[in-house]
């Protein structure tokens, strides 16, 4: 098929895929994906000359892992049930939603309404500035990839910049690691990564107080030997067993080095991208976007699984 991988120039990780036919992945394409994503640091953009069907970007969100529905589709899954009486099974729920022309899988992004076209009011915070994070790392078993597929872009503002935890794992200095072994992070889920709060949260007294998943502060990076950070997002984080001023004090720490910007990555966006990125190896923010400005997003995500600790 003509594939091609190479490192981002200037980057201190990722790989960009050119020559991918999405209509044809073979087992050995997906063979030779996976592994780019491994050499990576799991970060992959996809160069292609034109926009992507609904099953051309199912299909490669597939190669990743089992396709995961798009947070709030599915009662059960994310964070609520489709529109209608409780109880249904998941096929009943798949149904419904096909029939009315939905794919489940899909959630978009930005300020464009998917059914007409035009552009829609968001929350004012939306199009601002998105703290550090890894995606749903507040549920027990956090999506492992995340991909994005870009539809239509800011002239300027909207990048997204990635950050390998684990290049950050393995230059912890040893005193910082010696306090964070052994120790989990609660992950709070009252606001997401803009700052707004998720639909019945109810703002926490203290961190300590807030609702969300522990997850071991330095974790196992399926399949490979490698360890990374895993310290899902600062607003309301909380290390169980710490006095909170001790906790907040130790997190202050881990999310300095962790965000160094030897680390980073910056990715600025061109139509008809894809760029699939690993939970369980980077974090990721997006910056600013002036309100008058359009960016609109397709998503999609894997299936991931428990934490593990290194």
């Amino acid at each position: 098929m003509g594939l091609d991988v190479r490192q981002i120039d200037g980057a201190p990780f990722g790989g960009i895929v050119s020559g991918l036919d999405a209509s044809r992945i073979d087992d050995e394409t997906a063979d030779a994906l996976r592994a780019a994503s491994r050499d990576h640091h799991g970060v992959l953009c996809f160069r292609f000359d034109e926009l992507l069907t609904v099953d051309e970007l199912n299909a490669l969100t597939t190669v990743f892992g089992e396709n995961e529905f798009a947070p709030g589709m599915i009662t059960g899954y994310g964070r609520g049930p489709v529109d209608g009486e409780p109880g249904r099974s998941v096929a009943e729920q798949v149904a419904e939603l096909r029939a009315r022309g939905i794919d489940p899988y899909l959630m978009f992004i930005g300020n464009v309404d998917p059914r007409t076209g035009e552009r829609r009011a968001v929350n004012d915070k939306f199009f601002g500035e998105w703290e550090w994070h890894s995606d749903m790392s507040y549920i027990s078993a956090p999506p492992a990839y995340s991909l994005l597929h870009a539809r239509q872009v800011p002239a300027d503002g909207g990048d997204t910049g990635f950050c390998s935890q684990v290049l950050a794992a393995r230059t912890l200095p040893a005193d910082l690691r010696a306090r964070a072994q052994g120790r989990g992070i609660k992950h709070d889920s009252t606001y997401s990564s803009n700052g707004i709060i998720r639909p019945g949260m109810v703002e926490p007294a203290t961190p300590a107080d807030a609702i969300g998943e522990i997850h071991p502060i330095l974790r196992r990076v399926p399949g490979t030997d490698q360890e990374a950070l895993f310290l899902g997002r600062r607003t309301n984080g909380y290390i169980p067993g710490l006095a909170l001023d001790e906790s907040e004090a130790l997190l202050d720490e881990l999310w300095a080095h962790a965000t160094r910007p030897d680390f980073t990555y910056r990715h600025h966006w061109t139509v008809g991208e894809v760029v699939v990125w690993d939970n369980r190896v980077v974090m990721h923010r997006r910056h600013p976007v002036d309100p008058d400005e359009t960016r609109f997003m397709w998503r999609t995500q894997t299936r991931g699984e428990a934490v593990v600790p290194a």
